[in-house]
């Protein structure tokens, strides 16, 4: 991407950032006040905010980020378009992998019909989860459960999609989730996977150690080949491997400008504002990351042999 991009959003970053320290603060910001904040953010604000976990207040902040019902960026059409490879029906069963607050379970099930179970490890994000659910009438449609691809009971061969947005970031052991995934599904059955990869290796690795720093796990990268040749060697076929990093940052910037005028509606509880500044400083960083070019994030789309 253009160097000319990454300046404008990192001014943009930069900016937002400081008027959100100087609003809480009640004093302007100094022209050096997005350097303090950097230096705030850089610290992690103490152990209490290592970004591992999900308490309350992180989910309304980053609520207040992308949306009522949304920790992660993309709208209800952006998700609709992600899984259009899919042409899910509503006699179809789909496993929703590190649903979060089943942001994308909800869409999936109302948009297209289909059942969808949702898989998330963490307590709050489930809870969180099946309230939503409940709230948009999907119990017939949604099933949210506290579990992984390897630690689940849905029964082998059963299930006609498995989605994932992220799914892969935090997996060492990518092969195994593939056989996992493959598992799954019924014969015919399809895979649809966005999530970060290494598009220059070296260059990655550089970025990736830097960027690791504020992540909520350790990011373990890998190549558009190796993900393509691990589904293959499962067995799966491999229709699509899209770059979408450009269509991917314009969410996470749509959020984030859209920031200032939600906060502007109300106050903000104290106990939000560190994880609004949070959350904040991960999505910036990942732009940030994303536009250098080293890493990217990709649809990938496969299926299994129809037996």
């Amino acid at each position: 991407m253009a160097t000319d991009s990454t300046a404008q959003s990192g001014n943009f970053i930069s900016s937002l950032t400081s008027r959100l320290s100087a609003w809480w603060e009640g004093e302007e910001a100094s022209g050096d006040g997005g350097e303090d904040t950097d230096v705030a953010f850089a610290s992690g604000q103490g152990d209490a905010m290592d970004g591992a976990g999900w308490p309350a207040p992180r989910l309304a902040a980053a609520q207040l980020l992308f949306g009522e019902g949304c920790t992660f960026p993309g709208s209800k059409r952006a998700i609709t378009q992600l899984i259009e490879p899919l042409q899910l029906g509503e006699n179809m069963t789909v496993v929703d992998i590190g649903a979060g607050i089943g942001t994308a379970t909800r869409v999936i099930a109302q948009e297209t019909g289909a059942k969808v179970e949702a898989l998330e490890i963490d307590p709050a994000q489930v809870e969180l989860a099946q309230r939503f659910a409940e709230q948009s009438g999907l119990g017939d449609k949604v099933a949210v459960v506290e579990g992984s691809l390897g630690n689940c009971q849905i029964e082998p061969g059963s299930r006609d999609a498995i989605f994932g947005r992220e799914a892969l970031l935090g997996e060492s052991e990518k092969d195994k989730a593939f056989l996992e995934m493959w598992s799954l599904l019924k014969p015919g059955g399809q895979i649809l996977l966005a999530d970060f990869v290494a598009k220059v290796p070296e260059g990655a690795k550089e970025d990736a150690a830097e960027w690791a720093k504020f992540e909520k796990m350790k990011p373990h990268l890998t190549t558009v080949d190796n993900i393509k040749q691990g589904l293959s060697a499962t067995h799966l076929d491999v229709h699509m491997a899209e770059d979408i990093s450009d269509q991917f940052c314009s969410h996470i910037l749509r959020g984030l400008a859209g920031l200032t005028d939600t906060l502007k509606q109300g106050n903000v509880p104290k106990d939000q504002r560190p994880w609004i500044m949070w959350e904040v400083e991960l999505w910036a960083r990942r732009v940030t990351t994303l536009q250098a070019g080293n890493i990217g994030i990709y649809r990938f789309h496969a299926s299994k042999a129809i037996e």
